[in-house]
């Protein structure tokens, strides 16, 4: 069920941006990286738990996401190598560094998401919709709080 949410959440950020006109009077779909979700473990080395659980839940919410991206129509998701799975810097480390990839591979949006995990029991599902073609400009985003540690969530 929250799974739901978090897609609707997404899908809503996706659909607040707007496609640009192309010849013939057909919008263009913007082409789009869709990164992996990245797992920020929040809690100290000693005090993690289900690492592998958590890395297929992990991954698990990465296809529900592409899936929903593509299924939006709205976007031109471009193919990954095993190289595009994950940018190649984090996205809070060096925004930057996420405009240069986003322009190697001609896209003109990225989707970068992050999954910070609280506690045992709640982790937040971060998305940044970023614009390669304004790097000043503040990436449009939101996050969700989960409740709850099973796939279902």
């Amino acid at each position: 069920m929250a799974g739901h949410l978090v897609i609707g959440v997404l899908l809503g950020l996706l659909a607040a941006t707007s496609a640009s006109a192309a010849p013939h009077g057909k919008p263009a779909r913007p082409a789009l990286l869709v990164a992996d979700v990245e797992l920020v473990e929040l809690a100290p080395p000693d005090q993690r738990y289900d690492q592998a659980q958590d890395a297929v839940r992990v991954a698990l919410l990465s296809r529900h996401i592409r899936a929903a991206v593509m299924a939006s129509g709205r976007y031109r998701v471009l193919d990954r190598g095993m190289a595009d799975r994950v940018p190649p810097y984090r996205y809070m480390n060096c925004k930057a560094c996420i405009f240069d990839w986003a322009h190697q591979r001609t896209a003109g949006l990225v989707l970068a998401d992050w999954v910070q995990k609280e506690s045992r029991l709640i982790p937040m599902v971060n998305m940044a919709l970023i614009d390669a073609a304004y790097p000043a400009q503040e990436a449009a985003g939101g996050s969700v709080d989960l409740r709850g540690d099973t796939d279902a969530t």
